[in-house]
């Protein structure tokens, strides 16, 4: 038994192994493999958050042009603001210099219509000399004015109108001021308050308006004029200059007629002035000498004062009338231009009420006028209604006349 154990020992130490050897070999092989593995395992975390961070690179690399376009979008709203914001601004620059356009244009018209007033009245002799009318001598009329009123010519000497003067005087704003002021005169604050009247309406007049429309200090015009109130008279007085009052011919009536029409024309340029003619005292030295003109209409007639002066409070009166119905008339058909509403449109519901008016039976005389389809507001017949009105009270006019003084008129 020796031998044999000793061959098999022999065996296993030439060999180097055996059953249980290769076991421990090959486990020990197995145990060097499970040991190179377990980088191999130790890895796969990494590699997962390595997979992750590319996703979210990825990731944040797609949004970047989203972020991009998102931000070109805001950066195109706001140019786009913007550009608005210029053409708003380009808008309200081209209405302004329209509107100075326009306020120039206004005075110039009124320029030249005060021009021709003042030769018409060189020409009938009622007027100084040439040249006697300056600047210097502008407030030589304020005698004329009557002692009432709001603010009359009368009380620029009161203490509040030397007090804005003075300030006036000191005004801050540049060493030339006091030079523009006094180089102003009140003919030019009149027109430019009457050609901002006639573009933006009477409320828009202001003392800082009329100083932007003349590039003057607004202070500065308080040199000429006493406040608001005596703005308006001016104004006021300034505008039946406009009225051109015929040479007298000898025919009462023809010369009445003809300042009835030079009347109505100035009312209907200036619209405005129909909220003052009734509420202030229209007895500016414009106003006087005209009446004065107007009453000499009758020299001859055997007319006294007071009957000629009632005369012509009844012309007019009708002729500021016909203007004040001309202007509804006027704001109607621009309202009717704004709804968008033809006459076809309205006219199913106006054939209603004709026949809701018929089946009353109280209205026949009206009925039978809707029924001839006369407009009374139209404006081709405005002035067609307007020379008949004025016929008829030109008639009446004249059987007064012949009434009282027991002839017929010349």
């Amino acid at each position: 038994m020796g031998g044999p154990e000793r061959g098999q020992r022999q065996e296993r130490g030439a060999g180097g192994r055996d059953p249980r050897g290769q076991e421990r070999g090959g486990g020990g092989r197995g145990r060097a493999r499970g040991r190179e593995r377990a980088p191999d395992a130790g890895r796969q975390p990494d590699s997962r958050r390595e997979r992750q961070a590319a996703d979210r690179e990825r990731q944040q690399a797609d949004r970047e042009p989203q972020q991009a376009d998102r931000a070109r979008q805001a950066l195109d709203r706001q140019q786009q603001k913007v550009d608005r914001e210029q053409q708003r601004l380009d808008r309200a620059r081209q209405q302004a210099d329209r509107l100075e356009h326009r306020l120039n244009r206004e005075q110039q018209k009124a320029d030249r219509e005060r021009q021709r007033v003042s030769r018409a009245h060189q020409q009938a002799g009622r007027g100084r000399g040439a040249g006697d009318q300056s600047e210097a001598d502008e407030h030589s009329a304020d005698h004329l004015w009557p002692p009432f009123g709001p603010e009359s010519a009368s009380d620029r000497g009161t203490q509040a109108y030397r007090l804005m003067r003075k300030q006036a005087e000191r005004d801050p704003r540049g060493r030339g001021r006091v030079a523009k002021a006094q180089s102003l005169s009140r003919a030019e604050i009149v027109d430019a308050a009457i050609a901002i009247a006639d573009a933006e309406g009477a409320d828009a007049v202001s003392m800082r308006r009329i100083a932007q429309v003349l590039r003057a200090g607004t202070m500065s015009l308080y040199w000429h004029v006493a406040n608001k109130d005596h703005l308006l008279d001016l104004m006021i007085d300034a505008l039946m200059a406009e009225v051109a009052i015929p040479e007298l011919s000898g025919d009462w009536r023809a010369d009445l007629q003809g300042f009835a029409r030079n009347y109505r024309a100035m009312l209907l340029r200036h619209l405005w002035v129909m909220d003052f003619v009734g509420g202030r005292p229209p007895l500016g030295p414009n106003m006087l000498l005209g009446s004065e003109r107007l009453m000499a209409i009758f020299d001859g007639t055997g007319l006294d004062p007071g009957t000629t002066m009632n005369i012509l409070g009844t012309m007019q009166t009708y002729v500021m009338g016909v203007a004040l119905r001309e202007m509804r008339e006027a704001r109607t058909q621009r309202d009717q231009e704004q709804s968008g509403l033809t006459l076809a449109d309205v006219q199913p519901a106006l054939t209603a009420w004709r026949d809701r008016l018929a089946a009353d039976g109280r209205l026949p005389h009206f009925v039978a006028f809707l029924d001839t389809n006369i407009d009374p507001d139209a404006e081709e017949t405005r002035d067609e209604r307007f020379e008949f009105g004025l016929d008829c009270v030109l008639d009446g006019i004249a059987a007064k006349v012949t009434q009282l003084t027991g002839r017929a008129p010349a």
